[in-house]
């Protein structure tokens, strides 16, 4: 998980680690690089990272102040075709505070020789608003080609420097990060992992202001500065494991914030205080609080959705109310933000907005209606585990709304007409949330009901082994939400929902009918159907017939594929998979052997397993298969156990039942 390191300065006591950094001189490779065929202890990766290096510096004007100055230059060696694409590069930059510069580029082939990537071939446009992007491609690589470019990145705002991550999706030999930071200035780490190369001296040099009196004088024209030196060497590729989040949080990396700034003679000014003093500030922004706080900022859409209150009377009702107005209003535009981008009057009738804007519209109209209700800032799955220590409001980036129905937390998140009020989206699902509210800022653990599936299936086996299905099932929450995108999105029978799980498991399988019994739309909590199939359920051999009975699989076999974890394991939200089958077999045909009853329960009682087929009358089979998970996170020193539980799980909804034919 990310630590706070404080790094200021004035408290310097690092651990020196002895290594020899390497010499490299951009545009020039050594023949040993040329030759190099493969990675030395992965022969199947696809490139190598040679070298990776980010350089911060600071510089001063005065009619601007400070400002950072950061140089990157990555060297990177392509081993496979599949790598060709790293050469197409894309570099962005928001250029209302920051601009790229001195964008250099070279190719140089296994053979021998050096290509430059021309001026004119690097390309600098706009993007959408002020955000703008740099794009170049390297020319005819080739396997065994190395590629490698630099550039300088100015920007205005020396809050945050560039995160700095050592380890990448490929073997990396070297990476580096240093850093020369002046005297005055306070940093925390958000840093993770152990360095081979932990640095830190003081170096003298001229930098900003004049100053002629006090610690820091300049009579000379140079001040002490921290110059740092954090490297590692030989890292292995980063392998995505399923179900993780947050994985970023688990790799080595260099993530500063200014904490406090003190120049001489002057008071030291804290950058950030605490969540009281973070919140004011918020609620005091044109585009935060004082959005959804002041009326006529929200009078238009107010006016519109009021006489949807009419006949109302509890509170449930007005915010499913709102919600309904709010997600069928106004149509999200795919961004995520914890600041609007203008006013609710503007946002409704422009009829789309980010997701700060499509929430803070439903903030002001809750609000309005008596309903209490306060900004939710939460970080977004896989974009890092919040930091509660620190207002850091860099971590945030999405809004939703915190309000309480009937004494329990109701979370509310606009922007899809099709998922209903209380499940916010997915990403947004990330354990934690920080409420803004100006009387009691605070933290709140982000819980969602369970989501459900239920699937009765009546089924009629033929000596042939095919199966035909009946199935009727129920999905509740966000099974029923993704059941309805699925549905929009299916061309043809075989992708409706549920048919798909099918049909992945049984590809041979044919799709009779696939009728919606109810919650195609309107977010419904519940999405009902009714599907006819037939399915290859068996497999014959000789006279027997191998059956198998659960045909919508529960579980799938990546989580118990692995035999090591690196990460804890993520699910979003809580589940339960229930399915029952009434098992109809061929005539001429009886059960010689069935699967033994099953009851698998975790030590903690997170995961909760049951599994019997019994013969009712004879010629039918009831099987019953249903597994709980009622805890999303889980440690990877937990894993051994999860992965046992979920690899009985999954024999047990493979176990066939043996049926024999009669002889006479």
């Amino acid at each position: 998980m990310r630590q706070l390191i404080l790094l200021p300065v004035w408290l310097v006591s690092f651990t020196l680690t002895a290594q020899d950094v390497p010499e490299v001189v951009f545009g020039k490779v050594s023949d040993e690089d040329r030759r190099l065929t493969e990675v030395p202890g992965d022969p199947t990766a696809e490139a190598y990272v040679l070298y990776d290096r980010q350089s911060l510096d600071f510089g001063y004007s005065d009619a601007e102040g400070p400002s950072l100055i950061e140089t990157f230059h990555q060297r990177i060696k392509l081993l496979r075709p599949s790598s060709f694409d790293r050469a197409d590069v894309v570099l962005r930059y928001n250029r209302a505070y920051e601009q790229i510069s001195n964008v250099e580029a070279y190719l140089h082939p296994a053979g021998g020789g050096t290509i430059a990537v021309r001026p004119e071939q690097i390309v600098d446009e706009v993007e959408e608003d002020d955000e703008r992007v740099v794009k170049f491609t390297f020319p005819r690589v080739s396997e065994g080609t190395i590629i490698e470019y630099r550039y300088t990145r100015r920007g205005k705002n020396i809050l945050i420097p560039t995160p700095f991550v050592f380890q990448q999706d490929i073997p990396v030999r070297w990476a580096q990060y240093d850093a020369m930071i002046p005297p005055y200035y306070g940093y925390v780490s958000l840093g993770t992992g152990a360095l081979d190369v932990n640095e830190v001296k003081i170096t003298k040099r001229a930098w900003g202001p004049r100053w002629t009196t006090g610690a820091y004088r300049t009579d000379q024209d140079k001040i002490e500065h921290s110059d740092i030196l954090w490297a590692k060497r030989d890292l292995p590729a980063f392998r995505s494991q399923p179900y993780s989040n947050n994985a970023s949080d688990y790799l080595p990396k260099i993530q500063l914030q200014l904490q406090s700034v003190q120049y001489p003679n002057r008071p030291k000014q804290t950058i950030f205080g605490d969540w009281q003093e973070t919140v004011d500030e918020l609620q005091a922004r044109q585009d935060f609080g004082r959005y959804y706080r002041n009326k006529i900022n929200y009078s238009k859409v107010w006016k519109a959705f009021e006489p949807d209150l009419a006949g109302l009377q509890s509170d449930r009702e007005k915010v499913v109310a709102a919600y309904r107005f709010v997600t069928q209003s106004i149509g999200w535009t795919g961004r995520y933000y914890f600041l609007a981008t203008d006013s609710p009057n503007k946002i409704f009738d422009n009829r789309a907005g980010n997701s700060a804007d499509l929430n803070i519209v439903l903030l002001s109209l809750l609000n309005e209606a008596g309903i209490e209700a306060h900004p939710l800032l939460v970080s977004l799955r896989n974009t890092g585990a919040p930091i509660e220590q620190y207002p850091l409001l860099d971590q945030f980036n999405h809004l939703m709304v915190y309000t309480e129905l009937d004494g329990n937390p109701f979370f509310l998140d606009a922007g899809d007409a099709d998922r209903p009020p209380g499940l916010p989206r997915e990403r947004a699902l990330n354990h934690r949330g920080w409420i803004a509210d100006k009387d009691n800022p605070r933290w709140v653990t982000i819980d969602v009901p369970s989501s459900r599936q239920v699937t009765m299936v009546e089924m009629n086996v033929g000596a042939d082994g095919r199966a035909t299905g009946k199935i009727q099932g129920r999905l509740e929450n966000y099974f029923a939400f993704a059941g309805r995108s699925t549905l929009s999105e299916a061309t043809t029978e075989r992708e409706k929902p549920v048919v798909r799980d099918i049909m992945a498991a049984f590809p041979e399988a044919t799709v009779d009918s696939f009728t919606v019994l109810e919650g195609k739309s309107d977010q419904a909590e519940q999405f009902n159907y009714e599907a006819q199939l037939t399915v290859p359920a068996a497999q014959v051999l000789d006279d027997y017939l191998y059956l198998q009975t659960v045909i919508l699989p529960l579980l799938e076999g990546d989580l118990a594929d692995a035999d090591q974890r690196s990460f804890p394991i993520d699910f979003p939200y809580p589940w339960e998979h229930r399915y029952i089958a009434s098992v109809h077999l061929p005539e001429g045909y009886h059960l010689e052997e069935a699967p033994a009853p099953v009851r698998l329960k975790a030590e903690d009682g997170s995961i909760v397993a049951t599994f019997s087929s019994q013969e009712t009358v004879p010629g039918l089979i009831s099987v019953a298969l249903t597994v709980q998970l009622g805890r999303t996170l889980y440690a990877a020193h937990e894993y051994d156990a999860l992965r046992d539980m979920f690899r009985r799980i999954i024999e047990m909804q493979e176990a066939p039942l043996v049926l024999k034919r009669q002889t006479k």
